[in-house]
């Protein structure tokens, strides 16, 4: 059965500005395209708010595929209630601007889908890998998505 991914907002940024950008790498985007199309690329609602915030283009790219963007259901809202008050460094007072990342984590666990982030410290419960490691939640990066399915970038 083939992974169902859910990105947060480091990675969506991380592609979209910092390393594959569409102008330079526009088969990334349609590979993009072709799993959100296969509802294989999903996000919390949160993470669209926090690309409105953080970049206009995205947001923008980011719209067009709207359906992607769960609204947190009451599972994910208890899972997410739990993740802030267990892990409380990963989203804290100053910190606004990452607090999709429980509606993130909450999401795949509930649903068994596996994050995709760029954050980095697999031990740090302070990130994303290291909080998805305590609760037993697959996670990868950016790289790892295009090996496990096998993309090809130029």
């Amino acid at each position: 059965m083939a992974d169902i991914y859910c990105i947060d907002t480091s990675a969506l940024i991380a592609a979209w500005y910092e390393r594959y950008k569409p102008k330079r790498f526009p088969k990334l985007w349609d590979q993009f395209d072709q799993l959100v199309t296969e509802g294989r690329l999903v996000s919390s609602a949160l993470v669209l708010a926090e690309c409105q915030k953080r970049s206009p283009e995205l947001h923008e790219w980011l719209l067009e595929r709207e359906a992607m963007f769960l609204a947190p259901d009451q599972d994910v809202q208890l899972r997410s209630a739990h993740i802030i008050n267990t892990y409380k460094g990963l989203v804290m007072a100053g910190k606004e601007k990452f607090a999709a990342d429980p509606f993130v984590i909450a999401t795949a666990e509930v649903h068994g889908y596996r994050v995709v982030t760029e954050e980095v410290g697999p031990t740090s419960l302070r990130k994303i890998p290291g909080v998805c490691n305590d609760l037993q939640v697959p996670w990868c990066n950016l790289i790892d998505l295009f090996d496990t399915e096998d993309w090809t970038l130029g």
